[in-house]
């Protein structure tokens, strides 16, 4: 069963990391924020240190969102990376993580050269809120305790908000 479990996590994370990264344009070249008037940002607090997505020398915060599905994410400069995924999204509200085997919305921090420290199906517990979607830009706040299958440990993420320009 664990086999299973890793199997699917993993083809969900790369499905993710492959919606999620793609992109018609690098640079919107309206300083960042897709002309909506405000930053990208993600932040959160791991373990009750800072985390924040890189502002320079580019923002690496994104999120897409179609077909039922909708992705956000942001990185450091050093490549530490957190991402989330909601599966049948419906727009404004509270989803659920880590919850129940059936559940594949999922939250994720992940540290270089090859750390994962996940919350999807009945791994991890968390919840993702959308508090502003308007087809172009999507904002939100999260928290999860991820699980590191490889060697058991735990990360705890609080206080984490987001707010991305929908690509």
């Amino acid at each position: 069963m664990k086999t299973i479990k890793k199997t699917i996590y993993v083809t969900l994370l790369c499905l993710s990391v492959i919606l999620a990264s793609c992109s018609s344009s690098d640079d919107s070249g309206d300083g960042g924020d897709g002309g909506t008037g405000g930053e990208e940002f993600l932040t959160a607090k791991v373990d009750g240190s800072n985390f924040a997505a890189a502002q320079t020398p580019a923002v690496i915060v994104g999120a897409t969102s179609g077909n039922g599905l909708m992705t956000f994410q942001g990185g450091t400069n050093e490549g530490n990376t957190i991402r989330g995924s909601v599966f049948n999204y419906n727009g404004e509200g509270t989803y659920t993580t880590g919850d129940n085997i059936t559940n594949v919305n999922s939250l994720s921090y992940i540290t270089l050269p090859n750390n994962l420290w996940n919350s999807t199906f009945d791994i991890g517990s968390g919840t993702i809120t959308i508090t502003s979607d308007d087809g172009t830009t999507i904002e939100g706040t999260f928290s999860f305790e991820g699980f590191n299958a490889d060697d058991s440990s735990t990360k705890t993420i609080t206080e984490g908000s987001f707010k991305a320009t929908i690509e």
